[in-house]
């Protein structure tokens, strides 16, 4: 694009020699946004930890297959979720 000059306009109060310009393509302003993953890394965090603790409760009364799934899901999800909530961190740059 050829970059083109303007007259210059006088405005309505009879010869003023003010000039306003905006220019609202020089300096955009700065938006702080939170990315999604980090949020996702806080939800994984609360919910292994609350199934950790419930498989933590049911230990002594395991099912038949003697697995104890809620609590590998459980540290599973809180590894995941606190990788995801330590990486995705905001932290001022």
């Amino acid at each position: 694009m050829d970059a083109k000059t303007q007259p210059f306009r006088q405005g309505g109060d009879g010869g003023s020699d003010r000039r306003i310009a905006v220019d609202l393509m020089d300096r955009p302003e700065k938006t702080h946004m939170l990315p999604v993953w980090f949020f996702i890394g806080a939800i994984l965090l609360i919910y292994g930890v609350l199934i950790v603790s419930q498989g933590i409760l049911e230990y002594s009364d395991p099912p038949v297959a003697n697995y104890h799934a809620p609590v590998w899901w459980g540290v599973v999800m809180v590894i995941v979720g606190g990788i995801f909530f330590q990486r995705f961190y905001p932290r001022k740059k």
